[in-house]
């Protein structure tokens, strides 16, 4: 429990610190505030799949085919969302690799914030649903 409460606080301070990067690299322009955006979304990713890893251990396994089809569908959701958010983020990567500037670009910030803000919607859709079925079904053990 401590670990989870760990996690996600670490994660809302990442939160937090994405928006402020982002707000200041529109208003600064300069190559710190780029560098600070870019270096706070790996560790926005690592924090939102170590929170992933920690719900996954809270959904109990009450009723064996129900529960393995919860978990199921949650695992999917959330490993393919956090694999397309991160292999769009290692592309930039490697682009700007070979284009040197383009980690500069405000527009691809603004871009790929916005693509944060969607990815980090369907792992807490997938989350609040996932326990929601998990809640029904023990409701309807007891």
């Amino acid at each position: 429990m401590r670990k989870s409460n760990l996690f996600k606080n670490l994660l809302i301070l990442s939160n937090i610190i994405v928006p402020i990067f982002t707000i200041l690299v529109l208003v600064f322009n300069t190559k710190l505030t780029y560098s600070l955006y870019w270096i706070s979304i790996p560790a926005l990713i690592f924090f939102m799949v170590a929170f992933i890893r920690e719900v996954d251990k809270g959904l109990v396994d009450s009723d064996l085919d129900e529960s393995k089809k919860i978990k199921r569908a949650y695992n999917d959701s959330t490993t393919i969302s956090t694999v397309f958010y991160a292999v769009i983020y290692l592309g930039i990567e490697f682009v700007d690799m070979i284009n040197s500037n383009l980690r500069n670009n405000v527009y691809l910030i603004c871009g790929f914030y916005a693509i944060t803000l969607f990815y980090e919607l369907i792992i807490y859709l997938s989350i609040r649903n996932a326990l929601k079925e998990t809640s029904k079904l023990l409701n309807e053990k007891k």
